[in-house]
């Protein structure tokens, strides 16, 4: 079973999610439930880590969609086994924005990362907002840079960037994050309050805005209702 990606530039938690997120639950495997990650925030402290796990939590219940967050704040937590349970049972796991670098560091390679790869593989979706959906990037091979060191390699042949029309605005970023995706990779700029939805290769974009899609000899923006491909 391909594995399904709901990624957002940002906006989690916000009203203009729900159509799409009703939409990928009524498909998703599982038992029915979210649990929310804030795992990005730690950093911040505890305040704001309960702050976005609050919001998340409220957001769901406007719905009626049974949620809970999973207090996973460093990377011990990410080996309790009744943690990684917990994700792998649900039908969607919910990483909200922060620090990739973090949420990336807390993950790679523990119990509760493969217990989430388990869920997917079962038809469970993998929901990322901001520094969430970076890290289903692909993972650093070392050739150049320093940046895209958070990525998982969830999506082997694609990067992600988020908040991707803010940083149009500020001269030079784009070009810096973009020049820094492996070679032979996809670049996928997803907009503020902006998701896509699809399994690695095959996208729908909802939302408020657009994506930027540039891959060799390739590049074309796509907005809400349209669909795209990223082949491996």
């Amino acid at each position: 079973m391909a594995r399904t990606f709901l990624l957002l530039g940002s906006g989690e938690f916000e009203s203009w999610t729900h159509d799409v997120e009703s939409r990928v639950l009524a498909d998703a495997n599982g038992d029915g439930t979210v649990v929310i990650l804030p795992t990005a925030s730690a950093t911040e402290g505890d305040a704001v880590f309960d702050r976005w796990g609050t919001m998340g939590l409220d957001h769901y219940a406007e719905v009626d969609v049974p949620a809970e967050v999973l207090p996973v704040k460093r990377r011990e937590d990410a080996f309790r086994e009744d943690l990684a349970a917990r994700a792998e049972a649900a039908s969607l796991v919910y990483f909200s924005g922060g620090k990739p670098q973090h949420l990336a560091g807390v993950l790679r390679d523990t119990p509760l990362l493969e217990a989430i790869l388990r869920g997917l593989d079962r038809g469970a979706v993998w929901a990322g907002c901001s520094a969430g959906a970076m890290v289903v990037s692909r993972s650093r091979d070392g050739a150049r840079g320093s940046s895209w060191l958070f990525g998982l390699g969830l999506i082997q042949h694609a990067s992600f960037g988020v908040h991707w029309d803010r940083a149009g605005k500020i001269p030079g970023l784009a070009w810096w994050m973009t020049s820094r995706v492996p070679d032979g990779t996809w670049f996928i700029g997803i907009d503020e309050r902006t998701a896509i939805l699809g399994d690695g290769e095959r996208w729908e974009v909802f939302g408020r805005s657009g994506v930027d899609v540039r891959g060799p000899e390739h590049r074309e923006t796509f907005g809400a209702g349209q669909r795209f491909t990223t082949p491996g």
